[in-house]
């Protein structure tokens, strides 16, 4: 099999593996159809467009246009569509190459790659497997398994150019703006974490205040019922000392009992 620079395998120097930056493949592994169809198929499409190859092979699904057998065509028949050559319509087998060639054509779009040429097609017998017959005599077969690989390159054309600076340039703005959000994000999560933060030093000092009242509070409190308590002692003492003695009260009325028993 030619080396198209996809392959990877170790000990390739770096030059040669950058290669597969314009190139995109696809491969289909177990297929269970005639390797000497698919053989002819692949020989039908290799070098030509993936748009185009993808056309012609649409219409060779619907047998609108043959497939030129080049090789594997022994009691082939000559078709008038072939001027005269030997071809055949191999459905089923066109049908396993157009998916692997849309396959292809799907991931050159995912890697950016703009009009591609189909520099490698090939399909050839893979497994075999040894089979008897399912009733009457044992009679022993092989049941052949084949593989389809398919290569894409991207064309070297101003348009495919043209095409590659946009990409390249709309993929620099997502990056910028990617990170231009992450900034910003970062940004609102910092203030809303600094908010926060506020948000709960004010709870806890409001919290912490009236506690603070309350011990003020309490030492003025003691401090009036203090001042009650003297003042109190003080009016007590006072009327103690205006208020007359029992003694001084019975001389008093002694004294006038004495003056009236004397008149």
């Amino acid at each position: 099999m030619a080396d198209y620079g996809y392959q990877n395998q170790p000990g390739k120097k770096v030059q040669e593996q950058a290669n597969m930056a314009n190139i995109a493949r696809a491969r289909v592994d177990g297929v269970n159809a005639s390797y000497r169809d698919l053989c002819n198929v692949c020989s039908n499409i290799r070098g030509r467009r993936a748009d185009k190859a993808i056309v012609f092979l649409t219409e060779a699904s619907d047998k609108s246009r043959p497939i030129r057998y080049f090789r594997h065509n022994s009691k082939r028949g000559h078709l008038r569509e072939l001027g005269g050559k030997k071809g055949g319509f191999p459905v089923k087998s066109v049908k396993i190459v157009l998916d692997v060639l849309k396959n292809a054509y799907a991931n050159a779009q995912t890697k950016g790659l703009g009009d591609c040429k189909i520099v490698h097609a090939v399909a050839n017998k893979q497994d075999i497997y040894s089979r008897l017959s399912p009733k009457g005599r044992r009679v022993k077969h092989d049941f052949e398994t084949a593989f389809v690989e398919v290569v894409l390159r991207e064309l070297d054309t101003d348009e495919n150019r043209a095409k590659k600076q946009e990409i390249a340039k709309a993929r620099e703005k997502a990056i910028a703006d990617a990170i231009k959000k992450a900034v910003e994000k970062k940004a609102a999560d910092e203030q809303k974490k600094n908010a926060d933060a506020a948000k709960k030093s004010t709870a806890d000092s409001k919290s912490n205040t009236p506690e603070l009242k309350s011990a003020n509070v309490a030492p003025e409190i003691g401090a009036t019922s203090e001042k009650q308590i003297s003042a109190h002692s003080d009016s007590k003492s006072n009327e103690e000392h205006a208020r007359p003695k029992m003694s001084d009260v019975l001389k008093s009325k002694q004294s006038a009992k004495k003056k009236e028993n004397g008149k």
